[in-house]
């Protein structure tokens, strides 16, 4: 199943690539960067983005780490995300609607046993970039996700997230929101 997945999401993004229009203006193509709010939170994170169709449209791939370490338990998150951006006046700036789907691969030290899942996140996003001819670009967005997947031990413990609130969540069936602010280089 998750092969089959990844397979479709790698297709998408070749052959959007591939069918690409070469600009006859001179806009920057590839974007490098970070989302700057995750690392307020020691979220390692960094993003790589590819413009064709004249700016139009934008694939976009995300990758970031977590690790916590505490007495009882240990847990460390690897994810990738795979995203489409549609930018209706072109030349990547203005606004921009996306869509994307996160994998998240999780291990979980639960007492003797460790436990591993993959979750996913299908997620939309509604932004507005500004770039300067110099490079640089800013990207704030904001949208939501659902959660697909859960962390589950061998005995049926499943592992839950505190919320702000003080409440506990698992990542299955969870609606999140999507908050972010991209700064990047653009070549």
């Amino acid at each position: 199943m998750h092969k089959k997945v990844i397979a479709i999401i790698l297709s998408l993004m070749i052959t959007s690539t591939l069918f690409a229009q070469e600009s006859s203006e001179n806009t920057r193509g590839l974007t490098i960067g970070t989302d700057i709010l995750p690392l307020i939170f020691g979220f390692p994170n960094g993003f790589v983005g590819l413009l064709h169709n004249e700016g139009k449209n934008e694939i976009n791939v995300a990758a970031f780490y977590f690790k916590h370490d505490d007495d009882d338990e240990n847990i460390s998150f690897l994810g990738l995300y795979p995203a489409y951006r549609f930018y209706p006046k072109g030349k990547g700036k203005g606004i921009f609607f996306e869509g994307g789907v996160g994998l998240g691969f999780i291990n979980w030290d639960y007492g003797q046993e460790k436990v591993s899942s993959i979750t996913f996140w299908p997620t939309v996003n509604l932004g507005y970039r500004w770039s300067w001819n110099f490079g640089l670009s800013l990207a704030p967005f904001i949208g939501g996700n659902y959660g697909i997947g859960k962390v589950e031990a061998s005995d049926g413990t499943v592992k839950t997230f505190k919320e702000d609130d003080g409440s506990e969540s698992e990542i299955t069936g969870s609606l999140n929101p999507s908050i972010g602010i991209e700064i990047g280089y653009m070549f």
